[in-house]
């Protein structure tokens, strides 16, 4: 395939191959909100849609331009106390997946993606009884993002089908932090601000900050305790949400006038192990 980009320029999204060009949807970030595009034969130049800081979205709730300072410190006392247990995430047994979708009426020329979080650091604070001062903080790095591993992508059918290359993923990772301003903004962090609920299942009002922006999101988790006080225990965290990419300041990426574009939901499915921790990292 060719790429759907300008005849001199590589559009946010897009990656080389050979002598064309095509673009596959990058998430922008997630990390996840970029710009991912999809591949087809290309048409008459055009310029993409410059990826701009916009006004706060209708109805995306507000909070402060940064997530705050950490409360692993508080955490951590509350647990030499004997008012809870402070847990680590485990990086290698946790599972982030970034959905992104093609969007326009040139989407079938395009693809939808899967963007997985493998570094994911953070901590999660459970009390010994009831859920006041639960919480939990997470965070990546744009950098650290894996994209569209085969193993991913073929449980999820025939909307998922297609299995882009090495070097597809190479020019989709590079545009990617290209179209976030990765190295301006280079982290997507989260951290509860509230929790509501009783255990197993609990609603988390979670800030996420993302592209130098704070919003608040309401998530529904299900979170599993260990059984008894082992040392090794894991406690997992499961949940999904969506982040819309211009509630971030971010316009979703476009070409010819949104004939081939992609949609400005992800989701996100979120699975995280943790393990009893005895110091901040």
């Amino acid at each position: 395939m060719q790429v759907l980009t300008p005849a001199n320029e590589v559009a946010p999204g897009a990656h080389r191959r050979g002598g064309g060009r095509s673009a596959a949807p990058v998430i922008a970030a997630l990390l996840l909100g970029g710009a991912l595009a999809g591949c087809g034969t290309a048409p008459p130049a055009t310029t993409p849609t410059a990826t701009t800081p916009t006004a706060t979205t209708p109805g995306a709730s507000e909070a402060p331009s940064s997530p705050g300072p950490s409360s692993c410190t508080a955490w951590l006392a509350a647990q030499q106390r004997g008012e809870g247990r402070l847990y680590r995430v485990d990086a290698a047994t946790s599972q982030v997946r970034i959905h992104v979708f093609r969007a326009g009426r040139l989407a079938k020329v395009g693809h939808n993606h899967v963007i997985g979080v493998e570094r994911l650091t953070g901590q999660v604070f459970v009390p010994t009884d009831g859920i006041a001062g639960a919480g939990v903080e997470l965070a990546f790095r744009l950098d650290d993002l894996a994209i569209d591993k085969p193993e991913w992508r073929a449980p999820l059918g025939p909307e998922f089908a297609s299995t882009p290359s090495a070097s597809d993923v190479a020019g989709t990772r590079a545009n990617l932090l290209r179209a976030v301003d990765g190295e301006r903004f280079p982290v997507i962090a989260m951290r509860s601000t509230a929790v509501a609920g009783a255990f197993p299942v609990l609603a988390l009002k979670l800030a996420v900050t993302w592209h130098g922006q704070t919003r608040l999101l309401d998530v529904p988790v299900r979170v599993v305790r260990p059984a008894g006080d082992a040392g090794g225990s894991v406690l997992r965290t499961q949940g999904a949400l969506v982040l819309r990419q211009s509630d971030f300041g971010i316009t979703p990426f476009s070409i010819l006038g949104g004939l081939l574009a992609i949609q400005d939901e992800l989701t996100v499915d979120v699975d995280v192990a943790a393990v009893p921790a005895a110091a901040c990292d």
